[in-house]
Formats: C-alpha cells, structure tokens, sequence
C-alpha cells in the first residue's frame, strides 16, 4: 500500500483540495444544465413598484340625438287633442309642454346606473335636452315624429353598483338639427388576466413554442404572464432548454426572465402590443451565463410579438352588451333602440390592475313613445 494514502493531510491543504471539487463538480453540473440556473433565478422576480400617477383629461359630453317617434292610439282623447294642436300651428313652447312630461321620466332613467354585466356599469350622465318640432306622419295618422337631443358624459365603470344623486331635468334647450347619432367618449379597464388567459388558451399555440433560433436547445416557452409594475408591463417567460450534455436525470433546464415595455395600441389588430419590450435588470446577470443560446434564438424580438394584450374580442362584448343593455323600455309608454356600431380604442396606459383605455362609442338611437 502507498505510504501516501494513509498518509494525514494537513487540515487546511485537504480542506482546499476538497473545496475545489466540489467546486469543480458544481461547475460541471450547471455546464450540464442541472438545477443551479433555476435556484439562482427563484429569487429574480421583478419588485411590483406603485405606478406613476396619470389619467385621462376629463371626457368631452358626448351626444344621444335620438328621433322620437310618439304614437296615439286612434280613438283617444290624446290623438285628438294633440292632432288639432298640429292643425292650428302648434308652437315650440306649446310641444316642449305636451313633450315634457315624457322627457322627465327619460331624464330618470338616464341617471340611474344601467347594470351591463357583474360588476359592470353604464352611466350616461346626462347634462341638457332639447327638443325639436313635432309633425304628423302622412301614412299614420296616429303617429307624430320629433327629434331629442341629449348631452351626456357615459363612462363605464367596474366595480359595485356607483352611487348617484339625482339631477332635475333642466329646461329644454334650442335644438340644432342633425342626423340621429349616439356619439360619446368613455374610459374602460382591461385586466391583465384577460391576456393571461389568451395566451394559455391552447388554440393560440403559445405555450410549448419551441422559439426559431434556438437550435438542438429548442428554447421552449412553458409559461407566460404579464403585469404591471411602475406604469410599465412586466412579461415573466418560463422556458425550457435541452442541456448541453446528456444528464444523469434527462431533465431539461429551466430558467424564468423577465422584460418591461411600455404599451402601444394597434387599431387594424386591436391589441395593445410592447415595441419596447427589453429585459429587466433582474435578469441581466442570468443572461450573461446563457447569452449564447437565448440571445442567438432572438428571443426578445419573438417575445414582442407574442406577448400582446387583446382587446378586440372585449370591445365585442362591450358593444354586444350595450345594444342589448340601452334597447330598453323607459316605463310602461316609451322604449329607446339603440345600435352602437363602433367601439374604437384611442388611447391606453399600464397601471399595476390592468390597462385604462380611452375608447370612443358610435352609433344611432330611436325613442318610442306610446301615448295613451
């Protein structure tokens, strides 16, 4: 037997000589793709900071010129009353009387919440009315047209049902002639797991992606959330990689990064895409030891195009759920049709909840009225 294998190391010399394996063996194992880039990166998340305060400038009124068509049933003594007023050349301050009483009941209406969904509210806010010359319909005898003009300021709220004191009715004002519009401006919330959910939804593709580029380490993507933090959008990419050697457990390495970006909104894709999207600082120090595959498989730039925040299919909804919801019976006599026909988004901004949005609503109105 050597002499040298019984033979005791001094205390400091076998302690270095020991350190310096496992050193080595440590190494090797993370060269391997081993679990020492997970435990370096479990603790990388990006803080969630306060956003920055902003908001919108104040919502310009918009304007509800809804065509009123008020109908008498033959025989009553309303349709001859109001029928030999036309005939003797009814003044305006004579229509705004006959027209008032039904405006009021319009007016409460209009202030009150209109419920669209849980936890989703319409207020129209009204601030003006005005009303336009009545006449009488050729072909129905019993039927009268006039035109209402409406100034409002809508918003749509999220949340529990708003609190809102009411306003008497302010005396009519002059009306201007004009085609029947429904036209305002309204600021509206999108949650961040909206997008969440769109890319986990398997239709989309996005979860085991392997990214182009990454060649025999088909850099996959097993995981992708967005949210807000310090009025930017955080992106966390959780991926998968083949290691470089063949490992003792075959599994594949994991690593999670992270990018901000600040949104923009694309009106012909209407989504929110990030044209900044950079990686964090968190993640700089990660990127150093894996550069040479993630930045090879032009991660980022691939990055940019899949994480995007749709807004699309939500401003449908929005649009579905306010023609069903504004196509109501105002009491017992009169029913107002509505058709929003456009939903556009303007504007957006990131917050730490989700993405305010500014959008403007389009479409027409008709007032029916049956006067018994």
């Amino acid at each position: 037997m050597d002499q040298l294998s019984h033979k005791k190391l001094p205390f400091g010399l076998g302690q270095t000589r020991l350190g310096r394996g496992l050193l080595f063996i440590l190494l090797s194992l993370w060269v391997a793709g081993c679990g020492t880039v997970p435990s370096r990166n479990a603790d990388v998340k990006v803080m969630v900071l306060p956003p920055p305060a902003r908001c919108f400038p104040p919502v310009k009124p918009g304007l509800i010129r809804l065509p009123v068509v008020v109908t008498f049933p033959p025989g009553g003594d309303a349709f001859h009353h109001i029928a030999d007023l036309v005939k003797g050349g009814l003044k305006q301050i004579a229509q705004e009387t006959i027209l008032k009483s039904r405006m009021k009941a319009l007016w409460a209406k209009m202030e009150s919440p209109i419920r669209m969904d849980k936890d989703l509210w319409l207020l129209v806010r009204p601030q003006s009315l005005s009303v336009g010359k009545m006449r009488t319909d050729l072909k129905q005898a019993s039927t009268m047209h006039a035109v209402l003009e409406m100034v409002a300021s809508p918003e749509i709220l999220f949340g529990p049902m708003p609190l809102t004191t009411p306003v008497p009715m302010p005396p009519l004002q002059p009306f201007q002639p004009g085609p029947g519009i429904f036209q305002a401006m309204t600021n509206t919330h999108i949650n961040y797991e909206d997008a969440n959910r769109y890319f986990r939804d398997p239709r989309m593709k996005i979860m085991g992606k392997v990214l182009a580029g990454s060649g025999d380490r088909k850099l996959t993507i097993v995981g992708l959330r967005v949210y807000g933090s310090g009025g930017k959008v955080i992106v966390e990419a959780k991926l998968h990689y083949n290691p470089p050697v063949i490992t003792l457990d075959s599994k594949p390495g994991y690593l999670i990064l992270y990018l901000r970006g600040t949104p923009r909104y694309l009106p012909k894709r209407r989504v929110f895409d990030l044209p900044d999207l950079e990686y964090d600082i968190k993640s700089n120090d990660l990127l150093l030891q894996i550069a040479d595959f993630v930045l090879k498989s032009d991660f980022r730039d691939q990055l940019r195009r899949i994480a995007v925040v749709p807004v699309g299919s939500k401003m449908d909804i929005l649009k579905d759920k306010m023609n069903k919801k504004l196509n109501r019976a105002l009491g017992r006599f009169a029913h107002v049709r509505t058709q929003v026909n456009s939903f556009e988004v303007l504007d957006g901004y990131a917050d730490n909840k989700g993405l305010e949005a500014r959008v403007s609503l389009k479409g027409t109105a008709t007032l029916e009225v049956i006067w018994k």
